[in-house]
């Protein structure tokens, strides 16, 4: 059985992760290119970074199986995987480490201003007079109560937040003091939170889920942060509501257009912080996601395709 790695990055982790039995079943292939992948197209499963299109899938006539090396799969060509019945897993839960210890540096950079220390530092300047503020007694309002969700909330807790969850299904998680659905339930997150977290997957439901209803429903002295995708928001409606004050500041990791433009108004905005898209880059993150692999190779081969980790739901989009 072929099994094709598709990535410009090493595979070592994901090729030494499979036990001495297992390689001797699998011909794994690792292809850096498009053009290195033309010539294997006959394999039965394909693992990738998670950016495939059309016509690329198109080619493989014998596919049965695409794991993503990402827990987004919004870059796939979801209607063709769904139609062809291919079994679709990715890496979600690996994430939680980083994402949620990223998620608590943006709320104490926000509320310490740590950005400001740091201009004046580049100034030479004895700046006393950064406001400052604490996270302890605050209320972390966090859109995605899944394993990412959950672990933020775990770290809120350790600094004395009350924490409320935001999910499709209303169901109650032990790690929020409050769990909410629905677009009043929405709501109420939104306006008693000091700082909202949106770590949402990008799917037909999500996007453009919050505008400018949901900004006006913040408090003003709010903080908006975006670990999820750019696309979840109207962004320009954001630009606005930080133009004039609806909420106080905003904390992106991730855009509607990535790279950010050069002309983006974001980069003016005294009451943002940027990244881009980090907030899930860890040194572990192969190591982390190769054990899941592995696993997935191992029943896929003895034909456990309706038992594999992480599978995701082609018409859903998660």
């Amino acid at each position: 059985m072929k099994i094709v790695i598709y990535t410009t990055g090493s595979a070592a982790l994901i090729q030494k992760g499979l036990p001495p039995d297992l390689r001797e079943q699998v011909e794994l292939v690792h292809c850096r290119s498009r053009e290195e992948l033309s010539v294997h197209t006959d394999a039965e499963g394909l693992v990738a970074t998670g950016k495939l299109d059309e016509e690329l899938l198109g080619a493989f006539v014998k596919l049965r199986w695409i794991q993503v090396l990402s827990a987004g799969v919004d870059s796939l060509p979801l209607p063709v995987i769904q139609e062809r019945q291919i079994k679709l897993t990715n890496v979600r839960g690996i994430h939680q480490i980083q994402i949620s210890e990223f998620a608590m540096l943006l709320m104490l950079q926000w509320a310490r201003r740590a950005d400001l220390h740091f201009l004046n530092q580049m100034d030479k300047v004895w700046g006393k007079r950064v406001p400052s503020g604490e996270l302890y007694g605050q209320t972390a309002g966090i859109l995605g109560s899944g394993s990412i969700g959950q672990a933020i909330a775990r770290k809120a807790k350790a600094f004395g937040m009350r924490t409320m969850g935001y999910n499709r299904s209303g169901r109650a998680e032990t790690d929020f003091d409050v769990t909410a659905s629905g677009s009043d339930g929405l709501l109420r997150i939104l306006s008693e939170s000091d700082y909202v977290i949106t770590i949402l997957p990008s799917t037909p439901d999500t996007r453009k889920l919050l505008g400018a209803e949901q900004f006006k429903a913040m408090k003003p002295s709010a903080c908006f942060i975006n670990l999820a995708r750019g696309d979840v928001i109207n962004e320009q409606e954001l630009i606005e509501a930080l133009r004039n004050g609806t909420i106080a500041g905003a904390a992106l990791d991730v855009f509607e257009e990535e790279p950010l433009p050069p002309d983006s108004p974001l980069w003016g905005l005294q009451n943002v912080i940027l990244t881009p898209h980090v907030a899930g880059q860890s040194p572990h993150y192969m190591t982390r996601a190769a054990e899941i692999v592995a696993e997935n190779i191992r029943r896929f081969t003895a034909g456990l395709t309706d038992d594999l980790l992480n599978e995701v739901d082609a018409g859903e989009g998660y």
